[in-house]
């Protein structure tokens, strides 16, 4: 049902993408950092398989979603306002917590 949910919640994103500005935000300062947080955006996240698990785990369908690649240079933060609610504070507290479990 989540899942499901957070489909259907971003499905409108292909059709109200935010500025450019925020797509071409993370491009020029793309190396991957050493350690992944919450401020890596959910391209990196999803670039190694233990963080990758923990955005499924929280948010399941997010690395297969069909708005993926134009959602995916943006942080949970930028992705908070289109997820209809599935992506919030508590969310991204827990996924936080979990990323930083891993250090």
């Amino acid at each position: 049902m989540k899942a499901t949910a957070f489909a259907a919640a971003l499905l409108a994103l292909g059709a109200a993408t935010a500025s450019p500005a925020l797509a071409d935000k993370h491009e020029e300062g793309s190396e991957k950092r050493a350690a992944l947080t919450i401020n890596s955006t959910i391209e990196e996240l999803m670039s190694d398989e233990k963080t990758a698990a923990i955005l499924e785990k929280h948010l399941p369908g997010i690395g297969s979603h069909s708005s993926y690649d134009q959602f995916k240079g943006w942080t949970l933060a930028e992705l908070a306002p289109w997820s209809g609610g599935l992506v919030n504070d508590e969310v991204i507290a827990m996924i936080k917590a979990d990323l930083e479990a891993l250090a």
